[in-house]
């Protein structure tokens, strides 16, 4: 069974996941786009733990895997490239301890994931204007989406004929601005969501220290 869902508080992302083992769907796989894969059988009472890193080479992914194998956490799931890592414990005595050492390592896994959302979004914007400067953009103008020459002195059923003609391929050109536009405005979305859980969190824990 897939899913569709996103998270930017990690802790309540760990909270689906343990009610969806509880009605016997355990996590099988992960997609950075959002896409959670489970696998179906008996109800199980499972503890996972969330973690957000992007590795820049396969070596660094496998240590860091290992670091938590030996501390008793088995990854489920994620990949180099996926931000998202998932563990449970090996053992059930140490399913309610946590796989961060402090509050502030606990925390900056929402570091990651602000920065993270803040590369993807300069990224977009980069890429965005490479390929609107392709096509010639012109706000006033409307030459650069309907190619066709001379389509605007056009009159009558010759103006219809070529502007519903190519209408279609308009579309194909400009969804993928749409689609950059609406993930550039999710990224800074869950970056400021991020944000305000880390600085929430990070106030709660002083209060407690006091």
């Amino acid at each position: 069974m897939r899913k569709f869902k996103t998270f930017v508080d990690m802790d309540k992302e760990e909270e689906y996941l343990n009610e969806m083992a509880k009605r016997g769907f355990v996590l099988k796989k992960y997609s950075s786009l959002g896409v959670y894969t489970f696998v179906k059988g008996a109800s199980i009472d499972l503890h996972y733990r969330v973690d957000y890193r992007v590795f820049k080479n396969k070596r660094d992914f496998q240590e860091y895997k290992i670091l938590f194998e030996d501390a008793g956490w088995e990854h489920v799931s994620g990949t180099k490239f996926s931000g998202g890592q998932f563990f449970i414990p090996k053992i059930p005595n140490i399913g309610l301890q946590d796989i961060f050492s402090d509050t502030e390592s606990k925390l900056a896994r929402y570091k990651r994931f602000i920065n993270q959302c803040i590369y993807s979004c300069m990224g977009m914007v980069v890429y965005m204007f490479i390929l609107l400067s392709q096509y010639g953009f012109n706000f006033s103008n409307l030459n650069w989406i309907y190619l066709t020459p001379g389509l605007w002195e056009k009159n009558g059923g010759d103006f219809w004929r070529s502007f519903i003609f190519e209408t279609p391929f308009v579309v194909l050109r400009v969804l993928p601005f749409i689609i950059f536009m609406i993930f550039m405005i999710k990224c800074g979305y869950w970056a400021f969501e991020a944000k305000k859980i880390y600085n929430e969190s990070l106030s709660e824990n002083k209060n407690n220290c006091l």
